[in-house]
C-alpha cells in the first residue's frame, strides 16, 4: 500500500495548484475522479464558479439521501505557479517534501486509499460521501455553501487536514472573527494649528487598549489581537484617519457573539470631540467545539487507531479549517491524516512512518460505524 500511496501522492504534488491556479486545481480533481472511478464510486466534478477550480464529489451510494460518514480534504495549496519546478516531490529519509505534500495532499490520497482498502461488507452496509473542495486556503469562499449542504446529509464527518508534527489529531478548533476599525478625526497643520486637529491615531491607540481588554485567555479562552495599525500620511499633519485590523478567536459561537457585540458597543462610545469610529466585521468563521456529540466520533477514532497499532493523541487548536464551517451541521473532527509539519513553507514535509497506520485508521472507522 505504501508504495502505491507514494506514487499517487507524487502525481498530485507535482502539479501547481495554488488556490488561484484554477487549471491546476481542476487537474488534481480530475486525477482523483479517475481514482474513485476505478474503485467503483460514483463521481462528479462540481463547478463552484470562475474563481475556483473544480470540486469533486464521490460516493458509493449515489441514491442515498443520508450518509453515515463524509470525508473531506482540500485540493488547493498556498503556493504560486512555478513552485513545483523549483522543488518537486522528493523523499528525504523518512520524509516526503514538496508543495502541499502534507497540507492537504496527504489527506486527499489517504481518504482514497482507505476506501480502496475498505471491506466489501462495509461498503455495502454504509453510505459514504467524499467531498474535495478547491479553495480552502482562501477560506473556501466559493465552496463553503456546497460543503455545508453536503455536511447536512452526513451523521459524521472527518476532515483530513494533516496530523500535527507530534501525530495528534484535532478534536476542536477556535472560531475566528476579523474586524476592520476605521477611526475618523480632523486633520490640521501640526505646527500652525495643532489645536484644531483631532488625532485619529491617538483615538485608535485608546481604542486598541480598550478592545484588547476583551481578551480572556485564562477564562473563556478568547483572544483579541490588534495586528495592523495604519494611520496618518505625513508627520506634520494631525492624522484624520487610522485603520485597525483585529483578529478575534473563540472556543464557542456564544463567545464569538459576545466579542462581536462588545466590539460594536466600543465603537459607539465617545472617543473624543469630532472623533467617530466605524466597526466592520470582515469575516466570521464559526467555532468547532469539543462536546459530548463530538466525543462519540473521537471515541470511534481512538478505537480505530488502537486496531491500527497506536494510541491516538488529540489537541484543541486555535486555527481554523473547513471543519469549522460544517461543525454546526454534523459531528466532525479534523486532522485525521498522516502527520507533517512546516505547512505553507518550503520546509513542508510529510512523515512517511505515519502513512500506513493513518490510512488503516480511516479504514477501521468504517468497520466501527
Amino acid at each position: 500500500m505504501l508504495e502505491a500511496y507514494l506514487k499517487d501522492l507524487e502525481e498530485v504534488v507535482n502539479i501547481d495548484c495554488g488556490s488561484a491556479t484554477v487549471e491546476g486545481v481542476t487537474q488534481v480533481a480530475k486525477i482523483m475522479k479517475r481514482h474513485f472511478d476505478e474503485i467503483g464510486f460514483h463521481t462528479e466534478l462540481v463547478d463552484l464558479g470562475p474563481k475556483a477550480g473544480m470540486g469533486l464529489r464521490a460516493t458509493n451510494k449515489p441514491d442515498a439521501e443520508k450518509y453515515d460518514i463524509m470525508f473531506n480534504a482540500h485540493l488547493d495549496t498556498v503556493f504560486p505557479e512555478g513552485t513545483v519546478a523549483e522543488r518537486p516531490f522528493k523523499i528525504e529519509g523518512d520524509r516526503v517534501m514538496g508543495p502541499g505534500c502534507a497540507d492537504c495532499k496527504a489527506g486527499v490520497i489517504a481518504i482514497f486509499h482507505a476506501l480502496k482498502m475498505a471491506r466489501k461488507e462495509d461498503l455495502d452496509r454504509l453510505a459514504i460521501l467524499v467531498c474535495y473542495n478547491p479553495d480552502e486556503e482562501v477560506s473556501s469562499v466559493s465552496s463553503r455553501g456546497w460543503l455545508i449542504e453536503q455536511a447536512k446529509t452526513a451523521k459524521y464527518a472527518i476532515v483530513c487536514e494533516p496530523g500535527r508534527a507530534n501525530g495528534s489529531f484535532v478534536r476542536s478548533r477556535k472560531g475566528r472573527g476579523v474586524w476592520e476599525i476605521n477611526v475618523h478625526g480632523v486633520a490640521a497643520h501640526a505646527g500652525n494649528a495643532p489645536q484644531d486637529g483631532r488625532s485619529a491615531v491617538l483615538a485608535a491607540a485608546k481604542f486598541t487598549i480598550e478592545v484588547s481588554k476583551l481578551q480572556d485567555l485564562e477564562g473563556r479562552g478568547t483572544s483579541v489581537t490588534v495586528g495592523v495599525v495604519q494611520g496618518g500620511t505625513v508627520c506634520n499633519t494631525v492624522p484624520d484617519l487610522c485603520t485597525l485590523k483585529i483578529d478575534t478567536r473563540f472556543k464557542t459561537d456564544e463567545d464569538g457573539e459576545y466579542l462581536k457585540s462588545s466590539i460594536e458597543a466600543l465603537a459607539q462610545q465617545n472617543w473624543g470631540e469630532d472623533i467617530t469610529v466605524e466597526a466592520k466585521q470582515v469575516s466570521n468563521s464559526p467555532a468547532m467545539p469539543y462536546s459530548d456529540r463530538s466525543k462519540e466520533l473521537v471515541d470511534i477514532i481512538n478505537e480505530a487507531a488502537r486496531r491500527a497499532g497506536y494510541e491516538a493523541g488529540w489537541i484543541d487548536a486555535g486555527g481554523g479549517s473547513d471543519a469549522n464551517k460544517i461543525a454546526a451541521y454534523t459531528i466532525v473532527v479534523d486532522g485525521v491524516a498522516p502527520a507533517g509539519s512546516g505547512f505553507h513553507s518550503a520546509k513542508e514535509n510529510l512523515q512517511i512512518p505515519t502513512i500506513e497506520n493513518r490510512v488503516a485508521t480511516l479504514k477501521n472507522v468504517l468497520e466501527l460505524l
